[in-house]
């Protein structure tokens, strides 16, 4: 039976059986005459069946309040940013934004943190405050990680720490990390961590060259690698690149721009040569992109949703901020990206991968015409999540009202410390009429520090950011264009 916002499935009535039972002996009849023929049909049509019912109903229908109702198990959350980039960028990576994932918790989380890092306790102090984390003790740290070593590794070999991950896991909690890997699949299994995600599928919806391949099958634009290299395998850059044009060295598992460095093959080459002994990568060639633009899509057991398209700040191939919600661009753009994405939102349903998807796609400009280009996909917590879950857990607003601009690196005068900051962002939000506020999402360093707007409707949220520049001096924010 299906309803106008969802579907269940109802056991069939009596009068109907008989009928049932009749065709149920006509197909196994068939079955046997014409034999492996019909079950090979049949098969095919089962998926294609499989496919369009995932597509076309998941995306119409929600489910029963029943089915909603059900509790969540609380999480401990890896915050394995060193697994995203290249190991001589790891370290860098895990300093910079390893505390604004916290930003994920609700009441009741945990979260594990590399021991290498510096934790602003203002900070920390504050996150507890404004996401409600009542409990003490909520960051654990492994006692031991080795600059050369991942920090899922350095859980791995701390004996006290998984003894704590076990307790938790049979007390109900589940443990997840940021991105998946093979690693955090062995860490698991060692914790007797019950998953809410299958692993394999999560890998492969983030691996950037699975994703290229996808996006073939199913007719989707793409920018194709020039050149691919395996870990191990000696790179041969192919005589038929320009050695002076621009490239993208990428990393098929990275986030952030911490997997892409730009330049031509002569810049390139060394960097090649060292990196292909730690991982895959490959070499897409450099193009100006007018636009960059991420959807995201809900996957949850009963429902696959499509939430909305934010627009990125990109600086020098690093993301950097996004805003939500974002129309600058003609319908047809638009509706092709919410087509697409739920298109392949449901076929990573039908993988097993839950939770979010992130889908970045490229406008590029050609004589004159836009072009749409889908760049990688991302199982996991990015930007637009973390501002989504800001929203819902800090002031009660859903998906469907909500405006947000999030920038992780604005500049301020040096006088600003993270405490100030804190002290006087209190002051406006008590201050704002309306709902929603300026939250802080990292601690000052180098003169630099992460926010997030967030307001209900348009008009509120440029009235915020007024205010927010009112109060704090000696402010540098980038020059904004007409599609932001």
């Amino acid at each position: 039976m299906i309803q106008q916002r969802g579907f269940t499935r109802v056991g069939q009535p009596r009068q109907y059986r008989k009928t049932a039972m009749k065709v149920f002996f006509v197909h196994k009849c068939i079955v046997l005459v014409f034999g492996g023929f019909v079950i090979s049909v049949r098969k095919k049509l089962r998926l294609q069946v499989r496919f369009l019912y995932n597509f076309k109903i998941l995306q119409h229908c929600r489910p029963s309040n029943a089915v909603r109702s059900k509790k969540m198990a609380h999480k401990v959350w890896i915050l394995n940013l060193d697994d995203f980039v290249f190991k001589s960028k790891a370290l860098d990576a895990l300093k910079t934004h390893s505390l604004k994932y916290i930003q994920l918790l609700k009441p009741g989380d945990f979260c594990v943190l590399s021991p290498l890092i510096h934790r602003d306790q203002a900070f920390l102090d504050y996150m507890a405050r404004i996401k409600k984390i009542e409990h003490k003790n909520w960051v654990f740290l492994p006692k031991e990680q080795r600059p050369d070593e991942s920090l899922v590794a350095a859980i791995s070999r701390d004996e006290e720490m998984l003894k704590k991950l076990r307790r938790l896991c049979a007390m109900g909690y589940v443990v997840i990390p940021l991105i998946y890997t093979k690693e955090f699949g062995h860490l698991s299994w060692l914790c007797e961590n019950k998953l809410l995600n299958n692993s394999i599928a999560v890998q492969e919806a983030n691996n950037k060259l699975v994703f290229k391949e996808l996006c073939k099958k199913f007719g989707i634009p793409t920018i194709a690698p020039v050149y691919e290299a395996g870990m191990n395998k000696v790179p041969r850059i192919l005589a038929t690149l320009n050695p002076q044009e621009t490239y993208l060295l990428r990393r098929p598992f990275s986030a952030g721009g911490y997997g892409n460095i730009k330049g031509n093959l002569v810049d390139l080459l060394p960097l090649i040569k060292q990196e292909h002994k730690e991982a895959d990568f490959y070499l897409e060639r450099y193009k100006e992109i007018y636009k960059t633009l991420g959807s995201l899509c809900m996957l949850k057991d009963d429902e696959v949703s499509f939430v909305g398209i934010d627009s990125q700040l990109i600086h020098k191939e690093a993301w950097e901020g996004c805003s939500f919600p974002f129309q600058r661009l003609p319908k047809g753009i638009l509706d092709e990206i919410r087509e697409k994405s739920l298109m392949l939102a449901c076929y990573y349903y039908g993988k097993g991968v839950r939770g979010q998807i992130n889908i970045d796609w490229a406008i590029r400009k050609k004589d004159g015409d836009l072009k749409l280009r889908a760049l990688e996909c991302n199982s996991r917590y990015n930007g637009f999540g973390l501002c989504l879950r800001l929203a819902s857990t800090v002031y009660g607003i859903n998906r469907r009202d909500l405006h947000f601009y999030m920038d992780t690196k604005m500049r301020f005068a040096p006088k600003w410390t993270t405490q100030k900051l804190i002290d006087e962002l209190d002051k406006i939000n008590a201050a704002i009429p309306f709902k929603g506020g300026v939250v802080l999402t990292s601690g000052v360093e180098d003169g630099k520090a992460g926010f997030c707007f967030i307001a209900t409707n348009a008009q509120d949220l440029a009235t915020l950011r007024k205010e927010f520049k009112r109060h704090i001096t000696g402010l540098t924010e980038r020059p904004t264009r007409d599609w932001e």
